[in-house]
């Protein structure tokens, strides 16, 4: 898997201008940021984003008028490098696109609809308060760790209430988001160069008299 993920990177570092290696390395060191802070950012997320206080007093099935800020500074932060991984692509695949498979993106569009994705998973999921049976909101725990137990009745996000298997669902779908980004970028290089491969093979060919 290492020596034919290093052939995809020589082939692609072969098929572009030095202009254009050095707007890939941009885009490369931004994707290489925003990667390490959406991880580090998630797994603090993960095992330490606490309930906002002002939603202990919640009552099932109201409309109560409470705060619909997130928690933690944490969250925020999480979510700010959620919307440059959009940006970027966006921006960066639709460069990908054009400079590199010369044709519609797949990858251009699926990268872009997966981030998006990951924003929206992002914003439900980021609680405000949860409910555990036989404790009080304020008696919840931290992260998001608690949401797979048994006892879970439901969490709040600040727009409403949340089954436990919606919220596990989406829980797990955000989390596998990164992953699958870096999956797809990689089979689409692989795919471009076997596609470039293929033609250049086909115009090698001698022409029958």
């Amino acid at each position: 898997m290492l020596a034919r993920h290093t052939a995809e990177i020589t082939w692609f570092w072969g098929t572009v201008t030095p202009g254009e290696k050095r707007v890939a390395r941009r885009f490369g060191w931004a994707s290489a940021f925003v990667m390490a802070g959406l991880t580090i950012t998630g797994v603090w997320q993960f095992f330490s984003h606490e309930p906002d206080q002002n939603w202990f007093r919640y009552t099932k099935e109201t409309s109560v008028n409470l705060p619909r800020l997130p928690s933690t500074g944490g969250a925020e932060l999480h979510a700010l490098f959620g919307d440059a991984a959009f940006v970027i692509a966006l921006f960066g695949g639709a460069w990908f696109a054009y400079k590199v498979l010369f044709r519609l993106p797949k990858f251009a569009i699926f990268a872009t609809l997966v981030t998006l994705l990951a924003n929206i998973t992002g914003s439900v999921i980021r609680f405000n308060a949860v409910k555990i049976s036989g404790r009080s909101f304020e008696q919840a725990d931290n992260g998001y760790l608690q949401l797979f137990t048994q006892d879970l009745e439901f969490m709040v996000n600040g727009r409403q209430e949340v089954e436990p298997i919606t919220a596990q669902l989406l829980t797990l779908g955000h989390i596998v988001t990164v992953p699958v980004l870096l999956i797809a970028a990689w089979f689409a290089l692989m795919r471009a160069r076997q596609a470039r491969e293929r033609e250049q093979s086909t115009n090698d060919r001698p022409s029958s008299a």
